[in-house]
């Protein structure tokens, strides 16, 4: 197909006209938090010894599937969404049972056909799976439901963790008691050595905020009832220390884990111990794969920017553009970035560029002051390896209602003038301009948007981005229908052209024409603080207030382990202080936060290795993998019913290593199995 003429290569660097752009808002805090209910002191009626029961179907306790059961009492169980959070986030299949409405049975836990156990792992969302029935106050487990599950974990050597514990001893013991105090908020820290909680720091302090807790300390040994052995894992701070985890074995040789907190997917504390208790319960043999990711796109390189007026509230049109020395600067600071903290040694922007605001006929030049027709085009030569380039098309014009041809011109051209500029670019990424072409428009162009939905999309545009060999195109995480609530780390292919992939990314409220902090400050409070136009805040914030609240947002995306990018614009890479950014200071407000918990590597990918990424976890996410594990011949056999992407966590031999772990990775065939070697 024949392109339009090359662009790009204006007379003396004249900068290529574009539509403005607008802000993207997304909420200044988490989402609001279900009331938490405290839990009673409750003894039920004895419970039979697991012991002296028989099951009527008969056991092959050496076959057991890869998969969890989370045991709730009503679907709105306060903890049943980070139970299952910590499944889904790691891609770990799972089902949930109420047990307020189905009886747990022999059939329920065990596959009659061969006898295998149907479950690697038991989540219970409280300890005593207490609600309100019609005669009050009672367990969803009926006592004989208690002993057959004791009994099957036994039987298959499964682990449980209960997420909200009462520290006693009904309907079975922990080895905890209370200490007659309950609390909703405390600071606990790993016990040292416990490879329960690994990935989290050594010294960690975990605030636990708003969550009803109930500090505990480990029973004399004389008081213990069928253990074996108690381990703290989590204590306070403080003499005598108290203790809100612990693991235990019992007698029985059943292995079990309590948390004495309350949980909910929002929490802070509840998402840093989703990893942990996973590696925890699955013995860290799983079906599917958790990472954590840190991705920052910075959109419009070679392209003005808007700018805010700090004082009179004003955006002037295209009044900022970055200079050569800002360029060099963000090089640095990213250089920085990666020497200060050892969970980001990989970390590279990704510079979303319009190649229309660049000058071809700009030499190379690592030095800002040297002449040249365009010093940013120049010094961006200079930094063609530095960073992940990403196609932002030409001129940044909107897709929504573009012919074909216009959309073709816009992202090839591009890309060529990326090449020859000399960039290393990502080739099948596309961003476009607002990330326009997707149904969220407005028919007047600029202004409020409206989302119609993916299938009022530009299909002129999906098939010019197709023919230009494009397969991952960015979509908007706060725009319905152009993510997938169902899967947190899936992409969504676009329904009108399933050869486009869309990859959500997430805004923040560094807004795109603020480059220095006090514009940063009077901007996010004309919007949030009170009197704002979406007030929020009930005084107005500074601006370590708001790198506090955003990064607050930004670390809970990372600890979902989805691997989307956040983005900002190129104001936002101003150097307003030496070494510093509003983008970098922002990134350094992220990662100490994430550091003073959390030691598991932050991955960084360029945007093709994104874009291949969030495919294949797409593809697994709706692969209906299954998998059985013979102990006793050391095998593991994997069956895809639906063909695609399948991984697993904790098998030795060729694989992805990330920390400590192995991701095993393999494309199946539909209703292809395969058997491989266990330790």
């Amino acid at each position: 197909m024949e392109a339009a003429p090359e662009a790009g290569d204006a007379p003396n660097g004249q900068l290529a006209a574009r539509p403005d752009t607008h802000l993207q808002l997304t909420a200044p805090a988490l989402p609001a938090r279900p009331a938490l209910q405290p839990l009673p002191d409750y003894r039920g009626p004895r419970i039979p010894d697991a012991s002296l029961r028989s099951m009527a179907i008969t056991t092959n306790p050496n076959l057991v599937k890869l998969r969890m059961l989370i045991l709730t009492a009503g679907m709105k169980d306060y903890s049943l969404g980070t139970a299952r959070d910590m499944l889904e986030h790691a891609g770990i299949p799972f089902d949930v049972v109420d047990a307020t409405v189905t009886a747990l049975t022999e059939e329920t836990l065990i596959d009659p056909a061969n006898g295998a156990g149907r479950y690697q792992g038991v989540i219970l969302t409280s300890n005593a799976l207490l609600y309100q029935g019609p005669a009050g106050l009672a367990s969803a487990l009926e006592p004989n439901e208690w002993s057959l599950l004791w009994q099957y974990e036994k039987t298959y050597r499964v682990r449980q963790v209960a997420l909200y514990t009462y520290p006693s001893y009904w309907p079975e013991d922990y080895g905890l008691r209370s200490d007659g105090t309950a609390s909703d908020s405390a600071d606990v820290t790993p016990a040292g050595g416990q490879t329960v909680t690994a990935g989290l720091r050594s010294g960690a302090v975990i605030p636990v905020r708003d969550a009803w807790n109930y500090p505990a300390s480990v029973a004399p040994q004389s008081e213990w009832a069928g253990l074996s052995s108690v381990q703290p894992v989590l204590v306070s701070a403080g003499n005598p220390a108290r203790v809100f985890a612990a693991t235990s074995v019992g007698t029985d040789g059943r292995e079990k884990m309590a948390l004495t907190m309350s949980h909910n997917e929002f929490f802070l504390h509840s998402q840093l111990l989703e990893d942990p208790v996973v590696q925890w319960v699955t013995r860290g043999l799983y079906l599917g794969n958790y990472q954590r990711y840190n991705q920052l796109d910075v959109d419009d390189w070679f392209l003005p920017n808007d700018h805010y007026d700090a004082a009179t509230g004003d955006i002037r049109p295209d009044a900022f553009r970055m200079s050569a020395r800002d360029a060099l600067a963000v090089r640095d600071q990213q250089t920085a970035l990666q020497s200060t903290y050892d969970v980001a040694r990989a970390f590279r922007f990704a510079m979303v560029f319009n190649g229309g605001g660049a000058n071809i006929n700009a030499p190379v030049s690592c030095d800002p002051a040297a002449p040249s027709v365009d010093p940013l085009t120049s010094v961006s030569r200079c930094l063609a390896g530095t960073f992940d380039w990403v196609n932002h098309t030409r001129d940044h014009l909107y897709m929504d209602f573009i012919s074909y041809s216009g959309a073709y011109q816009q992202i090839a051209n591009n890309r060529n003038i990326g090449s020859k500029l000399g960039l290393v670019m990502s080739k099948r990424g596309l961003v476009t301009g607002d990330m326009s072409g997707l149904g969220y428009y407005n028919p007047a162009g600029d202004g409020d948007k409206t989302n119609y939905g993916l299938e009022a999309s530009n299909t002129a545009f999906l098939r010019a981005a197709v023919d230009a060999n494009v397969a991952y195109v960015a979509s908007n995480h706060s725009v319905d229908g152009q993510w997938d609530p169902g899967c947190s780390a899936c992409g969504v292919r676009h329904p009108l052209n399933r050869a486009i992939l869309l990859v959500p990314r997430w805004p923040t409220n560094i807004f795109y024409y603020a480059t220095t902090p006090e514009e940063i400050t009077a901007s996010y409070n004309r919007v949030y603080g009170p009197g704002g136009t979406r007030a929020y805040w009930d005084h107005a914030l500074s601006y370590q207030e708001i790198l506090d609240k955003e990064s607050d947002l930004a670390v809970s995306h990372m600890l979902s382990g989805a691997p989307f990018p956040h983005y900002m614009h190129t104001a936002n890479l101003r150097e307003h202080t030496p070494g510093r950014s509003v983008a970098s200071d922002w990134m350094n407000a992220v990662l100490t936060k994430y550091s003073q918990y959390s030691s598991l590597t932050l991955n960084t990918l360029t945007w093709d290795q994104l874009g291949t990424f969030v495919q294949r976890r797409t593809s697994y996410a709706k692969s209906s993998t299954s998998a059985v594990w013979n102990r006793a011949a050391r095998t593991l056999t994997i069956t895809s019913q639906n063909g695609g992407t399948v991984y697993l966590t904790g098998l030795n031999g060729n694989g992805t290593k990330y920390v400590s772990r192995n991701i095993r990775t393999w494309d199946f065939s539909p209703n292809q199995s395969l058997t491989v070697q266990t330790p």
